[in-house]
């Protein structure tokens, strides 16, 4: 972990865009660096927007402003922000550790050979002391009229950043498409998630036992998890779960949904697969997430329900578990599963190196429905608390998906009205021979009241009832028992 959220200086500055070639360099007036105890050359961490962050180091720049930081575009792009005089950033002073290796890949340029590749990159990184954090991208002059080729950092030992030096061992992976390129998912991290603090804690905790700390495991002769299990109602939050703790984790994302696996073209199943978990383990340390695993992972006959006789879904569960068993203990990958319906899942896949863990998502309780609804409805809400607490009181069966599309069909109710308002006094003025009125004459800014609110209520539907509520219960009383899934650890 970089450590930024621990008690710590940290300097917040607007970003300001500057024209040159060095990717690893921020400015700073001479003023700043010393009134925030820096020196030339000193390396620090900058966060960007939500959790995307890069290193570099601090140079004196004469022109800039106190109070601004200057970087180029690469930087910018590595934090996924654009210097419009008003973005800031925040930099935590980190003493970069010197790196053991680092791998990067290029990514694809069409006519350019591997040596030239290679050789760019050598001098790149030749007597510069330059941090580097994983899912950095950076540009090299390739010279000879081919331009500029792009690299991703894809690990760096030690984790997640380091200085390489003269000595630091600099591989370079096979190339990849720009499409494959680690790309913001979403924008999704932990904050974006309401609650579920245990679950968020846990989850995390076991993507970095397998991916930080396997070896500390294997000194036991016990593998951690493999992977986890997330399953409850469908709107309370496991895909955002799955995507925010690879961002937390600092991690790439992969995600295959059971339905799709089943509509591709007959014959291809395994292959498709075999070639999902392929490129997970090219791009380790990663997540592999089976969104609506229950479509692909139905109990086979003698597990206690009905698959698919030998179908489709039975050849691509087959080869999951194929690929699973054969993922070795040491490989950086793993697997998180996502279903509504844990009552069907074929036991088998949850054994011990398997998806030998389980979470429960819960629905939101009162006080977290609370704070989702005025999350999604914000400002424009006109009631008190203790009114929305009462209509709160009423949407105990809700997930967090219910609440923000109640929000969302009360901000079209609240829009619909006002429109029908200024179309009906609009028609007023001209019946009286008043001119009509200008564009933007009467634009207020939208406010939601309780009763706007208690009308939308009315027309959502709920996606869990009494019945598949003891589903979950049932399900996860019987994991805690022991009496279900014996075998997993």
């Amino acid at each position: 972990m970089d450590g930024t959220n621990e008690k710590q200086p940290s300097y917040e500055f607007i970003a300001d865009n500057v024209i040159n070639n060095d990717n690893s360099a921020v400015y700073l007036s001479k003023q700043t660096i010393e009134g925030s105890g820096l020196s030339p050359g000193s390396t620090v961490i900058i966060k960007g927007i939500k959790s995307h962050q890069t290193m570099c180091y601090v140079l004196a720049g004469d022109s800039c402003p106190d109070g601004h930081i200057q970087m180029n575009g690469v930087i910018q792009n590595n934090l996924h922000i654009c210097c419009n005089g008003a973005t800031t950033v925040t930099i935590y002073p980190r003493i970069a550790p010197r790196g053991t290796c680092i791998y990067v890949s290029p990514v694809t340029a069409p006519g350019v050979v591997n040596i030239l590749i290679k050789a760019n990159l050598q001098q790149y990184f030749e007597n510069r002391r330059r941090p580097v954090r994983i899912g950095d991208v950076f540009t090299v002059g390739a010279g000879a009229g081919v331009g500029h080729i792009e690299f991703q950092v894809i690990e760096t030992e030690p984790r997640p950043y380091c200085l390489v030096v003269h000595d630091t061992v600099i591989h370079c992976s096979n190339p990849i498409n720009h499409d494959e390129v680690e790309v913001s998912l979403g924008e999704i991290d932990y904050d974006d998630i309401c609650g579920l603090e245990s679950v968020k804690r846990e989850l995390k905790e076991l993507v970095e036992y397998r991916i930080k700390f396997s070896e500390k495991f294997l000194k036991f002769d016990t593998p951690p998890s493999r992977g986890v299990l997330l399953y409850g109602p469908p709107g309370c939050g496991k895909t955002l779960l799955a995507k925010a703790v690879a961002n937390e984790c600092h991690v790439k994302f992969f995600s295959i949904k059971g339905p799709e696996l089943l509509t591709m073209q007959s014959g291809t199943f395994g292959a498709n697969v075999r070639d999902a978990f392929r490129k997970a383990r090219q791009a380790a340390p990663c997540v592999l997430f089976f969104d609506e695993l229950d479509a692909i992972a139905k109990a086979r006959s003698g597990s206690g329900s009905a698959s698919d006789g030998g179908g489709p879904a039975d050849r691509i569960f087959n080869q999951i578990l194929t690929e699973m068993d054969g993922m070795g203990s040491m490989k950086n990958v793993f697997i998180i599963g996502a279903t509504n319906r844990p009552d069907i899942i074929d036991p088998d896949i949850l054994r011990s190196g398997r998806l030998d863990e389980l979470i429960y998502v819960p629905l939101p309780n009162d006080q977290l429905r609370l704070v989702i609804l005025k999350s999604a409805i914000r400002q424009s809400f006109t009631a008190k608390d203790d009114d929305l607490a009462v209509l709160v009181s009423g949407t105990k069966d809700y997930s967090g998906a219910n609440l923000v599309e109640i929000c969302q069909r009360a901000c079209k109710l609240t829009i619909k009205k006002l429109i029908r308002k200024e179309t009906n006094l609009d028609e007023e003025r001209q019946h009286s021979g008043e001119a009509p009125m200008e564009l933007g004459e009467s634009d207020p800014v939208p406010e939601i009241s309780l009763d706007h609110l208690k009308e939308a209520l009315e027309i959502a539907g709920r996606f869990v009832n009494k019945t598949n509520r003891d589903i979950y219960e049932n399900f996860e009383t019987l994991q805690q028992s022991g009496s279900a899934n014996s075998g997993r650890i």
